[in-house]
């Protein structure tokens, strides 16, 4: 089965430099199947899914509700929309994997409520890494349809941790650093409420915009330390090992999953995050803390929440069913099911 892949995106201009998309590939391929442009990045925008048509049975898309923030980005959705109609036309089986339930930024708003619908009512299967995702779609689908979840994929990296340090970093919020994510709301709520005092916090990631920059660095004190910067794998992994604990502080509706919540827990860190998405999923199988809002997440912590640990033998278990290889897997099996109409 030959696979078209969306986005592939030059990893020189990417700023989250998330892994995703490789890691996809990498294990379709694993899985008898073949990404006919895993090593073409696209220099026409979204017209270049019409540049394979005749060598692809399957046109797989990721984030395409984003489209509108990109250059010409109405445009590019615009054209999308007519895309998917040709590709239709030439009964080419369309997989939409809905990352969230609407795009983060509100710009072209119209357009990307448009095109999850047209994706959501019209693809061949709509995948989905949170049970929030099936909940939200039958919402705006038209007429009954099957939508399939599987937990975003992790990796086993819990040798990578070094236990012989010392835990001097109480919370650690790590990733790209974004509006949406809420890092500035939560240091903003610590700050009135007298309790920026009360914990080591570190905060690192490259941060998406100045006027951003300006707002955290507000908060920096002896005891909350913020690194703009994009954030290596061995400096992740020795900031895990100082930490008690990460926090994930995503606010807004949009959020279904998160791959740095996976990667996290990947390394046997505990999380605490917002009771939404995958972040709920997870804490209903006790692998993580939840938190209501911001007066419930300093309760919580108040409460003894840095000296809780993990189910390691459940955790274990998770990591093993839910690896990249049986993703792959899971996901070929679908794809390759002549019983979905193509």
């Amino acid at each position: 089965m030959n696979i078209y892949m969306y986005p592939i995106e030059d990893p020189k201009k990417s700023v989250s430099k998330n892994p995703y998309i490789d890691n996809l590939i990498e294990t379709i391929e694993k899985n008898s199947c073949k990404v006919v442009n895993k090593r073409r990045v696209s220099k026409y925008g979204i017209l270049d899914l019409l540049l394979h048509v005749s060598k692809v049975d399957t046109y797989y898309l990721n984030w395409v509700e984003n489209l509108p923030d990109k250059r010409y980005g109405w445009i590019q959705a615009a054209v999308f929309i007519f895309i998917f109609i040709i590709l239709k036309l030439f009964r080419k089986k369309i997989v939409w994997m809905m990352h969230n339930k609407i795009s983060h930024s509100k710009k072209g708003l119209f357009l990307k409520i448009v095109t999850n619908y047209v994706l959501l009512n019209y693809s061949d299967v709509v995948l989905t890494h949170s049970l929030d995702g099936i909940r939200f779609g039958n919402i705006l689908l038209k007429k009954e349809k099957m939508i399939e979840f599987i937990h975003h994929p992790l990796e086993n990296n819990t040798k990578k941790i070094n236990h012989d340090l010392d835990k001097d970093i109480d919370i650690l919020i790590w990733g790209t650093i974004s509006p949406y994510k809420g890092i500035d709301t939560f240091l903003e709520y610590l700050q009135s409420g007298g309790g920026s005092s009360n914990y080591n916090i570190h905060i690192v990631g490259k941060i998406t915009s100045n006027e951003l920059v300006e707002k955290l660095n507000l908060y920096v004190t002896d005891k909350i330390v913020i690194e703009n910067t994009f954030v290596t794998s061995e400096r992740l992994e020795y900031l895990f090992s100082r930490s008690k604990m990460v926090l994930f502080t995503y606010a807004g509706y949009s959020t279904l999953s998160s791959g740095a919540l996976m990667d996290t827990l990947s390394y046997k860190n505990y999380v605490i995050g917002p009771n939404v998405g995958a972040f709920r999923d997870l804490n209903e199988e006790k692998l993580m803390d939840t938190f209501i809002d911001f007066n419930n997440l300093i309760e919580k912590l108040e409460n003894g929440l840095l000296n809780k640990k993990l189910d390691s033998q459940k955790l274990d278990t998770f990591i093993e069913n839910n690896s990249w290889n049986n993703f792959g897997s899971f996901l070929c099996k679908i794809l390759s099911n002549e019983s979905i109409k193509s």
